[in-house]
């Protein structure tokens, strides 16, 4: 009878998914093919990996269709506390804010640590490092959602005991235009490079065009880390006045440093941001010239999906999971063929992540592959 009953919940979810138009032939290749890539994501939300539950439920809200409420709104009852966090952001994309209340549950959770034994004392400070943690996941995702009724959690937890749970928090208040980030921004001039690297990426978190002044200091930083890092914050911005900046980490010799700054760059949209891409292409490292793909992806120019399609043979995950992104950004017929064949990798990860970008896909009209 149970499976009866996910059947029928995989049926509806993935009819609403698609809404054929009326007439349309049942065996339709593009019907079948979704059917089994939801049937695949619908089981990752059953998965005893609790990063794999995780990762599909976070997929949801990015295929972007309220079927889905139903599946997101149990995984809020989930027993791992970033599959509860992943369905909330999943759910107020798709329109729902009933998991904005969870996370900020999460959030207001503070472990105790108040043991007198020196052993059971030691190990429940492990356990709060754990789950201050997961949650800084939370303040992040309140901050990504931007409900108004999170600003009383947030202002609680910028005066937590723990100082990454205070950081993330004053960030994340920042953005709701109530926070002060002068101690980050002073913090981009410290003598250690671990602080200034920290400092750039904690203002990137706030995504303003405001700080890119200070970034752009970072990008001709004696330290590489700390040069990468500012990649990274100035990309967050997504506006074209970050493009001074990363033009310095394009030519950095630091390998590190041009990847952050090529994947920056595709995060903001404008023709300068798509001939710098088209050079960086010509990149003689492999991973450059992917990310520099992707970018061009993500603008919507259209890309030879070959070196993506390699790409999912690595052994590297990391380097597949980019394949697989650069594939959805695409669409066409040959990267749908070449997912369709993710979705059989041994590695659970691949082939959730090749489901829900199958489904991302065939949303939309069917198009030719480049």
């Amino acid at each position: 009878m149970q499976s009866f009953r996910n059947s029928a919940r995989v049926i509806f979810i993935w009819g609403a998914l698609l809404s054929p138009a009326a007439g349309q032939a049942p065996k339709d290749p593009r019907l079948q093919i979704g059917a089994k890539s939801l049937g695949v994501l619908s089981a990752a939300m059953r998965h005893e990996d609790a990063d794999i539950r995780a990762l599909a439920a976070e997929q949801w809200g990015l295929i972007g269709n309220p079927a889905a409420v139903p599946l997101l709104k149990k995984a809020l009852e989930d027993r791992n506390p970033h599959v509860r966090i992943a369905a909330a952001r999943s759910l107020f994309a798709l329109g729902d804010p009933s998991g904005v209340r969870t996370v900020e549950e999460i959030v207001a959770t503070v472990p105790k640590t108040d043991k007198k034994d020196a052993t059971l004392a030691a190990v429940e400070q492990m356990r709060a490092v754990a789950r201050n943690k997961v949650r800084v996941v939370g303040i992040r995702a309140l901050a990504a959602m931007m409900s108004q009724t999170s600003v009383k959690a947030l202002t609680q937890a910028a005066e937590d005991s723990d100082g990454g749970v205070r950081d993330a928090a004053a960030l994340a208040l920042a953005r709701f235009g109530v926070g002060d980030i002068r101690s980050f921004v002073e913090a981009l001039s410290s003598e250690d490079p671990d602080v200034r690297a920290k400092a750039a990426r904690s203002l990137g978190e706030i995504a303003s065009p405001g700080i890119i002044p200070e970034l752009e200091l970072l990008a001709s930083d004696k330290e590489y880390p700390v040069r990468a890092a500012a990649m990274e914050a100035l990309g967050a911005a997504k506006v074209p006045a970050a493009l001074e900046g990363l033009r310095k980490g394009l030519g950095d010799q630091n390998e590190l440093v041009r990847a952050k700054a090529v994947e920056a760059v595709g995060r903001i949209p404008g023709l300068a941001s798509v001939a710098l891409l088209e050079e960086a292409r010509k990149a003689a490292n492999p991973h450059i010239e992917l990310l520099a793909v992707l970018g061009l992806a993500r603008q919507g120019e259209a890309v030879d999906t070959v070196m993506a399609e390699r790409a999912l043979a690595r052994s590297d995950i990391d380097t597949r999971m980019l394949a697989l992104d650069i594939l959805e950004s695409a669409g066409g017929e040959r990267a749908v063929s070449a997912l369709e064949m993710a979705q059989e990798d041994v590695e659970a990860r691949v082939r959730f992540r090749a489901a829900a970008a199958l489904l991302k896909i065939l949303k939309k009209p069917a198009k030719a592959g480049p």
